[in-house]
């Protein structure tokens, strides 16, 4: 048996193949007029099971938004004039 071997370089060089019977656009179909799609069930899949890094992330992630939220909340209250320094 004997394999012909191409590297990227010539298979690049190629001329691209014309086809004649090839469609000459693309059919865009929108999505309110195409045919439904079967939902998918996940009533019988259980929890995700989070890994320890995954769930230090998203703690870390609550806890920022929680000091966001807080230092948002400092900073209206100080704008509404209730807080005096």
């Amino acid at each position: 048996m004997t394999y012909q071997t191409e590297t990227i370089d010539t298979f690049l060089d190629r001329e691209p193949i014309h086809n004649p019977r090839a469609p000459k656009g693309f059919v865009v179909i929108h999505p309110l007029h195409d045919a439904p799609e079967a939902k998918c069930n996940a009533d019988h899949l259980g929890p995700i099971k989070l890994t320890p890094a995954c769930r230090v992330a998203l703690v870390a992630v609550r806890c920022y938004l929680v000091a966001i939220m807080l230092m948002g909340g400092y900073r209206v209250v100080t704008l509404l004039g209730a807080l005096r320094h």
